[in-house]
Formats: C-alpha cells, structure tokens, sequence
C-alpha cells in the first residue's frame, strides 16, 4: 500500500488541534442543550458518530507524527518506569546490533 502525498498529511496533523476542539464545544453544547430541554439523551448518538470520526483522525494522527525523536523518548521513559531492566537493556542491544 503506498503512502498518502505529503500534503494530504500535513493537512491531516495541521487540523487535528481543530478537529479536537470543535469534537469537545459540539458534544458539550449538544449535551447542554440536551440537559435544559430536559429530553432523553438524544445527544448520545451526536456523540458516538463524531467520537467515533474523531478516534480515526487521532490514530492517524499519531501515525504521522511518530518520528525517531518519539521513539527515544518513549525508550528513555518506558526504561525509567521499567521494573526489569534487563529486559528492556536486551532490546536495546538488538535494536543496536541490527542497526548495524
């Protein structure tokens, strides 16, 4: 399968930040309105359709945007809160021996 054109994903980790924020004001709003109309929770299936878009964007989102620097900060992170350290240090020097 070949990648997506660059464009296609700058634009798709640009309107992220957006996205989020308008999927947050639209379900409250849709709550409030929900909870002084006093209605069931009509709102709900709102919800689930825009969370459910929303999970797609933010998969491919973080898809796009895990670069080498990610990877080492989440090494260096998983190795301090790391319980067996020489586990994680073996995978460490196979990453290292097949790196080269």
């Amino acid at each position: 399968m070949k990648p997506p054109p660059a464009a296609w994903r700058d634009r798709l980790v640009r309107s992220f930040r957006w996205h989020a924020w308008s999927f947050v004001a639209l379900n409250l709003g849709l709550t409030a309105i929900s909870a002084v109309l006093g209605w069931p929770w009509w709102a709900l299936w709102p919800m689930l359709a825009t969370g459910i878009v929303f999970g797609v964007h933010y998969m491919l989102f973080k898809a796009f945007t895990v670069d080498e620097r990610w990877v080492e900060e989440r090494t260096r992170e998983l190795t301090i809160k790391s319980y067996d350290r020489r586990h994680i240090e073996s995978i460490r020097e196979r990453r290292r021996r097949s790196d080269t």
